[in-house]
């Protein structure tokens, strides 16, 4: 008799349900950091709207409001690509990169672009609720300075 073949234990790990196609909302705390001298940090806060086409490719419309001076709000509408990685257990990641055009205001508007990356955590168990955080170099036309942008907070996707 010959002996078994050893067998050989293939661990497959595939995208979460957690990132199919649909819609989420997110809430989270953001900080604004501007280019230049003599301009202050500020804190704040917003919500987003996003819908995903599948697992990967999805847009994103953001408001935030921040304490005041240069950003005391920031609207964007992103194009976001994110990478879905499989999870042990209740959890799954996904790192994702954005970029689009946006408005910031401090009474009067100005245009601006921006490109960023995030990562965002899954918990299956949780109904796909999930945690996230990002940031994002924002340029401004020409009235206000060019900024970063981070925000962390939760996703909620229905």
């Amino acid at each position: 008799h010959d002996a078994k073949a050893p067998q050989v234990e293939q661990r497959v790990t595939s995208p979460s349900y957690c990132y199919d196609t649909g819609w989420e909302f997110s809430a989270y705390l953001s900080g604004f950091w501007p280019e230049g001298t003599g301009l202050k940090n500020e804190m704040g806060g917003g919500a987003s709207l996003a819908y995903f086409f599948g697992h990967n490719f999805g847009f994103e419309g953001s408001y935030m409001a921040h304490g005041g001076g240069v950003a005391e709000q920031v609207g964007k509408f992103n194009a976001v690509y994110r990478f879905p990685l499989g999870g042990e257990c209740c959890s799954t990641i996904a790192p994702y990169i954005f970029g689009g055009p946006g408005v910031v205001s401090s009474g009067p508007s100005e245009m601006l672009w921006n490109l960023g990356g995030g990562l965002d955590l899954r918990f299956e168990s949780w109904g796909c609720v999930g945690m996230f955080a990002d940031f994002s170099y924002n340029w401004v036309d020409q009235r206000y300075p060019d900024f970063t942008l981070f925000r962390a907070g939760f996703r909620f996707p229905f």
